[in-house]
């Protein structure tokens, strides 16, 4: 998919991030791999309220595009009051709507080079 290239991801979530008042210092798009190409644009989220490394990334699953996210694995574990767990549940949110947002523009941009036959 030539359209999801690290360019048109950082303007999915600037897009984003203006629509919705988000702070952007915790949201980043990096060059996946550093090649251009259809697996670029991987978006790198700080959570406010654990140090656990997360992305979204694109992937192919059953012959589809989809954004999913990646949790990746810790070296210990982390003690959270009530309200410490409802700030990550808020992080938790934030992150699967931005998760759902670059899906729906990622199959907006289908639509469209489907339409336009390329």
């Amino acid at each position: 998919m030539p359209y999801r290239n690290q360019e048109t991801v950082a303007s999915w979530v600037r897009d984003y991030l203006e629509d919705r008042n988000v702070e952007a210092s915790s949201v980043s798009v990096l060059e996946k791999d550093f090649t251009p190409g259809p697996d670029s644009g991987l978006v790198v989220v700080a959570l406010s309220n654990a140090s656990t490394v997360t992305y979204i990334q694109p992937v192919i699953a059953d012959g589809h595009p989809r954004w999913m996210v990646t949790f990746e694995p810790r070296t210990e574990s982390f003690d959270l009051d009530a309200t410490g767990v409802a700030r990550l549940s808020a992080d938790l949110s934030d992150l699967a709507e931005l998760c759902g947002y670059l899906q729906g523009r990622t199959e907006q941009a289908i639509a469209e080079a489907t339409a336009a036959g390329v």
